[in-house]
């Protein structure tokens, strides 16, 4: 039994956030909106207003910034493991190199933000605005981006493995040389996508509408594509071959 509780209580100290946020630089960041590097695990930041804060390689691991305003605001590099960030404006903000996984953007406005290089396993974007954001070289794995609006969006070497994209608009979004493996676009707006060279292995594109689409050179093999609108769309020959429809 003994064992057992000692066994239990290092659990919950593994699970835990490492440390609590440092009052002084909460401080810091509401009165100059600048805090680099600093420390806010697990920060009550619900509504506040960050405009154009200075939050690079800042600790946001577990905080909440539910409904945050963090309009042009620089992330780069910062650490937002499990953040919740619902319904947060992220307009044009920097988050290049951060790490947000697990975190929740469920409904978040991230039109014109920046994440290249960004890290992102199992985060939630479900429902977010995500036109013209640029994805660059991110990785995405697992990650739910349901009910997205990701119009124009960058998407360029992107891995998405696994992803979920059900009822995603990603109309002329670019897609180019993105890894979509085992991916889930059922219902997916693909409208004039640029897909070249998208690894689409086991992906779902079941009821899709592809048209338009530009999946030259794409990967298709087991891809599941029944019922998808392929008018116009362009492929390379023997591509439709592998595919399962």
């Amino acid at each position: 039994m003994k064992k057992l509780l000692i066994f239990t209580y290092i659990l919950l100290c593994l699970s835990a956030p490492v440390s609590a946020y440092n009052q002084n630089d909460i401080n810091t960041l509401l009165s100059s909106k600048s805090c680099p590097n600093g420390n806010l695990t697990g920060a009550q930041l619900e509504n506040a207003n960050l405009t154009g804060a200075n939050l690079s390689g800042a600790n946001l691991s577990f905080a909440n910034l539910e409904g945050a305003v963090l309009e042009n605001a620089n992330l780069s590099g910062a650490y937002l493991v499990k953040a919740n960030l619902k319904t947060a404006y992220l307009a044009s903000a920097d988050l290049d190199g951060a790490d947000l996984s697990y975190a929740n953007f469920y409904n978040a406005y991230l039109s014109k933000a920046s994440l290249v290089g960004a890290k992102a396993f199992r985060t939630n974007f479900s429902h977010a605005l995500l036109t013209f954001a640029n994805f660059y070289v991110a990785d995405m794995q697992e990650a739910n981006f349901d009910y997205i609006n990701g119009s124009l969006a960058n998407f360029v070497a992107t891995n998405l493995a696994q992803s979920w994209l059900y009822n995603a608009n990603l109309r002329t979004a670019n897609l180019t040389d993105s890894n979509l493996y085992n991916a889930k676009l059922q219902n997916a707006n693909l409208t004039a996508a640029n897909m070249t060279n998208a690894n689409l292995t086991n992906a779902v594109l079941r009821e899709a509408n592809l048209s338009l689409a530009d999946l030259t050179n794409a990967n298709l093999d087991q891809a599941d594509l029944l019922d998808a609108n392929m008018q116009g769309t362009k492929f390379t020959a023997n591509e439709l071959k592998t595919s399962r429809t």
